[in-house]
């Protein structure tokens, strides 16, 4: 009896905790009373007191207008975590596009049951599409959220991956334009348009507190510190170097001493990562980040170096791979071999099964990479018959593999990696 009565607890625990709390609960994946205060317990009751009749009232309202004009409420299937602008971007954008194309004349509203990605960017998206975003009211969130799904279509964006990129249109409004308020910060730094490059790293510090299990099985990881002889050439290119990113690790120490801006971690804010994706001269990705869907909504270019998987769908974009090691071969693995690797390639755990290990691009690739970038940001790239036939044949194996062939839309390897590496091309 002892146990069944603890078990009826525990239930009515967790049930309680999930009604009170279901962005919390959804988001950081526990559900106990004890893990709030007291005084928030009760300002969450409070609230919900009122939400659930205000939820009532506003399903009939929304029922009654369904009748008359269609009503889409767009629900995600995962909250999204503050800052993964990607997810957002990925699932808003080609259903907003489609929205646009079909001429949809009804109400939709959009609910996240947690912390949304970033308010600057979807008061862009409100902007340019019209749509009703309830971002970061918690009170009108949590109505909206307890809105039967009952009367009227409900849904929820699918991640899709697209293969071009999309320029905003203009804004909805007649006369209205959009003007770029330069964040505080920029201003004090005295960074200027176009005159410095964004870097951003993958960082374990990010993945460990925003994927608990996850990351676990990452082999994604590079070292940042190989990059000391690129991020000097930027310099003396006349360019900064801007550092973003959410939870960052501290530099390591021989960067320490270069000409680095660090806003990133407690230094970023949501306009300043805006304002710098629309204004860089390119951003520089050490490794796979989803920080370079926003520089394209705003169409300027991207260098991705150490990525871990074949890079395209996106225009004005250079990238380099990382190779991978065969113990049982004792060689690198040829680009052909590398793009059978689906599915396997940076999982730590069938890697290390299959006796696989990454091999990070050395300093002298990476200042190669930033070379081609530059060129290739300021229109001075040249590509010889040689380096043609080297991208043809590039292409060449990712038809091989089941890829779809690269188009001029596509994001392109840097010519530098494929010149390194010829002999993995054949």
């Amino acid at each position: 009896m002892k146990v069944l009565l603890q078990r009826v607890k525990n239930v009515a625990n967790d049930r309680i905790t999930r009604v009170l709390f279901y962005d919390q609960t959804l988001k950081k994946g526990y559900a106990s009373l004890a893990s709030f205060s007291k005084l928030f317990i009760l300002r969450r009751v409070l609230v919900t007191l009122a939400a659930y009749p205000l939820s009532l009232c506003c399903w009939v309202l929304l029922v009654v207008l369904n009748r008359f004009m269609p009503v889409r409420i767009f629900r995600f299937k995962q909250p999204q975590r503050p800052g993964l602008v990607s997810v957002y971007i990925e699932q808003l954008e080609p259903l907003c596009r489609e929205l646009q194309a079909t001429g949809n004349k009804g109400i939709l509203i959009f609910i996240d049951a947690s912390e949304t990605t970033n308010l600057e960017l979807l008061k862009l998206y409100a902007t340019h599409f019209n749509l009703y975003l309830d971002d970061r009211v918690a009170f009108v969130r949590t109505i909206f959220a307890l809105v039967p799904k009952i009367g009227f279509l409900n849904t929820h964006p699918e991640h899709t991956i697209y293969n071009k990129n999309w320029e905003l249109p203009s804004a909805i409004t007649v006369g209205t334009k959009r003007k770029t308020e330069v964040p505080k910060m920029i201003s004090q730094l005295e960074i200027k348009p176009f005159e410095y490059v964004i870097l951003t790293h993958r960082s374990l510090l990010y993945d460990k507190r925003h994927k608990p299990t996850v990351h676990l099985n990452f082999n994604r990881y590079t070292d940042i510190s190989k990059a000391e002889s690129a991020i000097k050439l930027i310099n003396e290119n006349g360019l900064k170097v801007v550092r973003m990113g959410i939870d960052t690790e501290a530099l390591p120490d021989t960067l320490k001493d270069l000409s680095i801006i660090d806003l990133s971690g407690r230094f970023r804010t949501d306009k300043q990562d805006l304002w710098l994706s629309e204004y860089c001269r390119f951003l520089w990705g050490i490794n796979n980040t989803g920080s370079w869907h926003v520089p394209h909504k705003y169409n300027r270019p991207t260098l991705i170096t150490n990525s871990y998987v074949v890079v395209k769908g996106y225009q004005h974009s250079l990238f380099t791979l990382q190779l991978i090691w065969d113990e049982s071969k004792n060689r690198n693995l040829s680009m052909s071999e590398m793009f059978t690797l689906k599915g396997v390639v940076g999982k730590s755990e069938q890697m290390k099964a299959r006796g696989l290990t990454f091999v990070d691009n050395s300093p002298t690739e990476l200042s190669s990479s930033v070379s081609d970038m530059l060129n290739y940001s300021g229109n001075k790239i040249e590509y010889s018959e040689h380096d043609l036939a080297l991208i043809s044949r590039f292409n060449e194996l990712l038809i091989n593999a089941g890829f779809q062939p690269m188009t001029k839309g596509h994001s392109q390897p840097c010519v530098s990696f494929l010149r390194d590496h010829s002999e993995l091309l054949l």
